[in-house]
């Protein structure tokens, strides 16, 4: 049934996107930028004269779709050798190396865009290349390697995430070769060795590397401060065939429908499975897959009719957060699989992520539909990224075909979009867009007088108005006052600590905290650890940031305060680890500077470290 209403096709997909572009950025946006530019344009030459077509793009990446796969290697050889040429002159300022993953596979057409494992895996093979390279799955491999001269190397079998592949590098004159990565760790232990002591000490290490560092099956776990979602495959109740179809149908189009929210994870259909196949509890998903919430689902036929039901389960506080019962005909079912996804992600809304800003957006902007819209973009802005900043305004467009161009509903959008457009140094006319951003911001007090028109209008008078710190701390104040929203609060707490009222901003940011279901990225969390820096309550510091330390989306700069609080307390060999963990996920001046600010605090903070590194590579 589901196959039905999902147009799919078997298609090349390349990836590609720039290596180290955040720290490119950090060094110099506006070159960086206009580099990106100038390479983007030959790569989408190069996909149009090799008959590809592009059907997605970020700020730094880009996804294209051939027919031919011999066309999309070629394609790519032919980029990276013209970009490893000009990165070769020396007259070259910003030498950008992208990384580039081609796959052959199943893909769902949703209008112009391409979704699927095989973009999937695409993006996977794309992210192991090495700079300036290309990686290619077997697929692709054996399809191209007896029809050109082109030289490849096998890396062997990989596993990044829920996806297992056999991939390739495209050899060049500027490639390394790789070693292939399934030879057995226990062969290259002992070799060489002959003492039976010698031997055992390598099976106990080679036994303990594999207990403590290899997942415990072959699904991805996920680990980062975003929800995560698990669509149990749904039950059939009844003997009939159709209600068989029926539970696929369901499941597939719960997962397609929920991973359009950017602000949760969505498991895939393969970890749906996974879990079945091996009998897998409620109490297990957690540990097994990094579950949150779990959706259970069963659906029993009579005749023309059928019923489903569905659950959402919070499965860290084992309650069952939401539930309900649906009838439906055999011709409504693409109705009810909808209502039931609106329904989740409403819920999801409400009570897992924004919270009380929810019913604030749903007043707002009228529909799930356009609030899933608002989410998605709000996401995409607190990535803080000239990719993030472009999907930013994308999502606004969107909203203004539902809304219409100048809709008063989209005064704080706007807003925020040309703030985020300064502050990323992309204005190309700083005056004109300061002057705006002050129009829509007063638009929007004047319209709404919602906690949210002044908390921005608060943050934009201390950072562009003469009047700093007085008229700005009013402004946050009166947003408190008006609605104790996450957001208010939040930013209470970074103008409140910039003014240097440190008491006031920790209360406030910990408000937020009591009343965010879920702080998405620990955007406010690490406000709170630069508060907390500040106050020089360091205990505190290392209780909020600690337990948080292996998540994969951690920010920089709480990893680097944590090693400071570290070094602080006498315990210098771990701030040294800690604080070179910070660097490895991408710290750099920026980070810290964010969540302290300039001056006297950031110029302690780096004084202190530099006893145990500094950020020069």
């Amino acid at each position: 049934m589901s196959e039905e209403r999902l147009k799919r096709k078997i298609t090349i997909i390349l990836a590609t996107d720039v290596f180290g572009y955040s720290k490119h950025i950090e060094e110099d946006e506006t070159l960086t930028i206009k580099t990106y530019n100038d390479r983007e344009v030959i790569l989408l030459n190069l996909i149009k004269e090799f008959r590809g077509r592009v059907f997605n793009t970020g700020g730094d990446s880009v996804f294209a779709e051939f027919s031919s796969a011999v066309d999309a290697v070629e394609c790519a050889f032919t980029f990276q050798n013209k970009i490893h040429q000009i990165n070769d002159n020396p007259d070259t300022k910003c030498k950008l190396k992208f990384r580039i993953g081609i796959n052959m596979g199943d893909v769902v057409e949703k209008g112009s865009n391409l979704l699927g494992d095989g973009v999937n895996i695409a993006a996977r093979l794309e992210a192991m290349a090495q700079p300036n390279g290309v990686c290619i799955s077997k697929s692709v491999y054996d399809l191209v390697a007896p029809k050109t001269d082109l030289l490849f190397n096998d890396i062997g079998i990989q596993k990044v995430k829920e996806n297992k592949f056999h991939a390739f590098d495209l050899m060049m004159k500027h490639s390394k070769k790789r070693e292939k990565s399934n030879q057995s760790f226990h062969k290259r232990s002992i070799i060489g060795f002959s003492a039976t002591f010698v031997v055992l000490f390598a099976i106990f290490v080679f036994y303990f590397w594999q207990v403590e560092n290899k997942p415990s099956n072959d699904v991805y776990v996920h680990n980062s401060s975003e929800p995560t979602l698990l669509i149990y495959p749904f039950e059939n109740l009844s003997d009939k065939n159709d209600s068989n179809r029926f539970a696929a149908a369901f499941t597939d189009s719960m997962i397609q429908n929920l991973s359009q929210y950017s602000g949760i994870v969505v498991l895939s259909g393969s970890t749906s499975n996974h879990a079945i196949q091996n009998d897998i509890s409620d109490s297990e998903m957690n540990s097994k897959y990094g579950a949150t919430l779990l959706v259970r689902g069963s659906i029993q036929s009579i005749g023309s009719s059928s019923r489903v039901g569905v659950r959402m389960i919070d499965l860290e506080k084992n309650i069952v957060a939401w539930s309900d019962k649906y009838q439906f005909n055999k011709d409504e079912i693409f109705d009810i699989q909808d209502k039931i996804g609106t329904e989740i992600l409403n819920q999801l809304h409400l009570n897992i992520i924004t919270g009380s800003l929810t019913s604030e957006f749903i007043k707002k902007f009228g529909t799930l539909e356009n609030l899933t819209i608002v989410l998605n973009a709000r996401n995409e802005w607190r990535k803080f990224t000239p990719s993030g900043h472009d999907a930013y305004w994308r999502y606004i467009k969107q909203l203004e075909e539902n809304l219409g161009e100048n809709s008063p509903a989209l005064y704080n959008q706007k807003a925020w979009g040309i703030y985020q457009r300064i502050g990323l140094g992309l204005s190309e006319n700083i005056g004109d867009d300061k002057a705006k951003l002050f129009e829509l911001a007063d638009a929007d007090i004047e319209t709404y007088g919602s906690s949210q028109a002044y908390a921005l209008r608060a943050l934009i008078e201390g950072r562009f108005s003469k009047d700093g710190c007085g008229k700005s701390i009013e402004l946050i104040r009166k947003a408190i006052e008006v609605g104790n929203t996450n957001d208010a609060l939040t930013i209470s707490g970074a103008i409140e600590r910039k003014c240097g009222n440190i008491d006031y901003s920790i209360q406030n940011l910990k408000k937020a905290l009591k009343i965010t279901p879920n702080d998405n990225g620990f955007f406010i969390r690490r406000q709170l650890a630069g508060s907390l820096y500040m106050k020089e309550n360091l205990r505190e510091l290392e209780n909020l940031v600690e337990p948080l330390i292996e998540q994969d989306d951690i920010d920089p700069a709480m990893v680097a305060l944590l090693a400071y609080a570290k070094l602080k307390n006498g315990e210098k060999k771990l701030a040294i680890k800690i604080f070179e963990k910070s660097k490895k996920i991408g710290l750099s001046e920026g980070h810290i500077k964010r969540v302290l600010f300039a001056g006297e605090p950031v110029d302690t903070f780096f004084k202190e470290m530099s006893s145990i590194g500094s950020l020069e590579p």
